[in-house]
């Protein structure tokens, strides 16, 4: 098989369908919005990081406890991702997204009238779930919608819009938090959430749904045959990749205090690291269009060990912690994010979903244990160089394992 699978869709929809080179209207919106439901995603995860020493402040827990909530979160994303993103090439996934997101913008609604951690963990839990099922449903619509020789593009670029969620959230958090409070910008990323529910009902063609084959793809033919040591690779590139990813994402707000600046610059220096992601991913899909992607995501992951040893163990003035925070966004999610577009190579569209949906719903494994540790080695009081180093070693295991994925499989 060849790596990009050169059999036909087994959905054809003449609304999506598009020419080998070229991009119709209907596409570039569907892309569009699902860059727009990206944007959701991340608002919806990082929120929770950028209230976290409110949080703390306000209920008097640490962060080895507060990291439970982190950790609740995205053992739903495995959920959603594992059990029902796979049901997407099923029962279609214009239905499962709508779901998905109406389920996101009502637990993060109850989320914001949470009075301790147990409580906002156990709301987070599906906050999690509803997320780990949009972002495999919409990489796997990019993918069927977008011209083939434009797909790395397609499924790189719409991961930009998580960061950029993440950034705006982190803008808004930093100017609403001292005003309104934390349950207020809670509410706030629930009413984003809830008004995208219509915009996909609008722009997603019924024709995703109408193809469904109406049979569940089993994992059994995501890792049949050849696939099965792409699969074990990619597995393991987001386990490790992941739990580089979620210890930034979850604590860069601590992180940036622990790093000597206050509060309000601390959620600005986390703006500053998504702005980077944001770059660093664009850039990174741009050039999938003409590199090998395998090699992308190789190099960043690989460099980003350097910039987390650089940022941890070197004492700089604001400009440098923010400039490193930017380049850290740059190579860890501009390489992490070519993981979507490598997986969807990997995975012919009939089972895509499910392919996306197990990668990255086994790699929460790390999503789930990368904020434990460093929430745990933050309560340590590790020095923030050690603490930085702890996450080298998967960077590097993540980067060899995407570099082995096969073309011949």
């Amino acid at each position: 098989m060849a790596f990009v699978s050169a059999a036909p869709d087994t959905v054809h929809d003449t609304t999506v369908d598009t020419a080998d080179d070229h991009w119709t209207r209907k596409a570039m919106a569907i892309v569009a919005l699902c860059f727009a439901l990206n944007m959701a995603d991340g608002m919806d995860v990082l929120v929770v990081s950028f209230i976290a020493p409110s949080l703390q402040n306000e209920w008097g827990v640490s962060p080895a406890e507060l990291a439970i909530v982190f950790s609740t979160g995205l053992a739903g994303m495995a959920l959603g991702g594992l059990g029902l993103a796979p049901m997407a090439d099923r029962f279609g996934r214009r239905r499962m997204v709508a779901l998905a997101m109406a389920l996101m913008a009502l637990a993060m609604a109850v989320s914001s009238f949470t009075h301790s951690v147990l409580e906002l963990a156990f709301v987070r839990f599906f906050i999690g779930t509803g997320i780990g099922t949009v972002l495999a449903c919409i990489s796997a619509i990019a993918a069927r919608v977008a011209p083939r020789k434009h797909r790395n593009f397609a499924v790189g670029v719409l991961q930009a819009g998580y960061p950029i969620g993440a950034m705006f959230t982190g803008f808004i958090t930093a100017w609403a938090l001292p005003v309104f409070g934390w349950h207020s910008v809670l509410l706030g990323t629930a009413a984003v959430s809830a008004l995208l529910v219509p915009v996909i009902l609008a722009v997603l063609p019924a024709g995703l749904d109408a193809g469904a084959s109406g049979q569940q793809a089993s994992i059994g033919e995501v890792v049949s045959g050849p696939r099965r040591a792409n699969s074990i690779r990619l597995w393991v590139a987001t386990i490790c990749g992941f739990m580089a990813l979620y210890f930034i994402t979850s604590w860069i707000t601590k992180l940036s205090i622990e790093a000597g600046l206050p509060q309000t610059q601390a959620i600005i220096a986390s703006a500053i690291y998504n702005f980077g992601a944001f770059a660093g991913t664009v850039a990174m899909s741009i050039a999938g269009t003409h590199y090998d992607v395998r090699r992308l995501c190789s190099i960043l992951l690989a460099a980003t060990a350097g910039v987390f040893l650089f940022f941890g163990g070197v004492s700089m003035p604001l400009w440098g912690v923010l400039a490193s925070a930017f380049l850290m966004g740059v190579t860890l999610q501009g390489g992490f994010n070519m993981l979507y577009p490598l997986a969807a190579q990997v995975y012919p569209d009939a089972v895509r979903a499910t392919g996306i949906g197990w990668a990255f719903g086994i790699g929460r494994i790390g999503a789930f244990t990368g904020p434990l540790l460093g929430g745990w080695a933050l309560g340590q009081h590790w020095p923030l160089v050690a603490i930085f180093a702890l996450f080298c070693g998967p960077l590097l295991i993540a980067a060899i394992s995407a570099a082995g994925v096969s073309k011949d499989a």
